[in-house]
């Protein structure tokens, strides 16, 4: 009986983790690809020696894997289930709601322990300062580098910065054209974590690629700016103009997207994935390192 009580546990964890893993592994590895490839060489060898020396079974340690483990990670602890968003509402945007009151972390208390009630902005504050501070221990030094490296992507994606009480677009049924209709997955969610990005091009390696020869030194120079709340509000205006639309998406019954709408949704996954790898280097490389990458140099490189 102990047994089957574990297993189901486990499922509804399992269950509540498919209900909106932003970007799906490919867009995750895809954004740290990118962002690799524009790391300063001091900065890549100590993420690479970071990630050599962890233990954790989830995932493998290389960079690309290690950015999906985050979602593998709240399967187990789904307190964290909350730090994958920053939940604000197309009809009342508010960052402070949703961001439950943007409370501190409590003193003497590391960021991976902290309360489920956070967003994914203030999470990524709080794991930058553990990054970037000597005196953090290495093991939860480690933990901040990796969910760092599963945030900013999570911040990118349209979905998990907006919301229209339908659970960031979870509750939303579609019908897509060009895509299988499959009518027990079909949710708008989805659609943006991993269709629209596998419609582009697969595997990670082969997109990150695609997508660094499209990005110039300018738009680098450009999007490694602002903060993380800058970059959210900034994903949110996608998910109300091109994600949810006017009138918005409805709940209420099943929608059907078209392919001036798959069009659209591929530009903005495309802009928002180059977007989000870009930044992850900034990130590390302001808190690993003491200079940012030559933009034209790396991207140079990727061609």
């Amino acid at each position: 009986m102990k047994a089957k009580t574990a297993l189901f546990s486990l499922s509804l964890l399992l269950a509540a983790s498919q209900q909106a893993l932003s970007w799906g592994d490919d867009g995750h590895k895809t954004v740290a690809l990118i962002a690799q490839q524009c790391l300063t060489p001091s900065v890549k060898n100590q993420v690479a020696a970071m990630l050599a020396a962890d233990t954790d079974p989830l995932t493998q340690h290389d960079i690309a894997s290690e950015a999906t483990w985050a979602d593998k990670y709240r399967v187990h602890h789904p307190e964290t289930q909350n730090w994958h968003f920053t939940d604000i509402e197309i009809s009342n945007p508010d960052l402070t709601a949703a961001c439950f009151g943007r409370q501190p972390l409590p003193a003497g208390t590391v960021a991976s322990n902290g309360p489920p009630e956070a967003c994914a902005v203030d999470k990524i504050g709080q794991f930058e300062a553990e990054l970037s501070a000597s005196n953090t221990d290495s093991e939860e030094r480690l933990v901040a580098l990796k969910f760092l490296l599963h945030f900013v992507g999570d911040l990118h994606q349209p979905l998990h910065s907006s919301d229209n009480h339908d659970r960031g677009g979870n509750d939303v049924k579609v019908t897509v054209d060009g895509f299988p209709h499959n009518p027990k997955k079909d949710e708008l969610h989805g659609f943006w974590d991993t269709q629209f990005v596998d419609g582009i091009a697969t595997p990670p390696a082969t997109l990150a690629k695609q997508l660094l020869a499209q990005i110039t030194p300018d738009d680098a120079s450009a999007w490694a700016t602002g903060t993380p709340d800058d970059w959210a509000m900034e994903a949110f205006n996608i998910a109300q103009s091109d994600t949810y639309g006017n009138p918005p998406l409805s709940k209420n019954k099943p929608q059907h997207l078209d392919s001036s709408y798959v069009d659209t949704a591929e530009v903005d996954v495309r802009l928002q994935l180059s977007r989000a790898g870009i930044r992850l280097a900034y990130v590390l490389n302001k808190n690993l390192g003491s200079e940012q990458a030559d933009w034209n140099s790396c991207l140079r490189a990727a061609r």
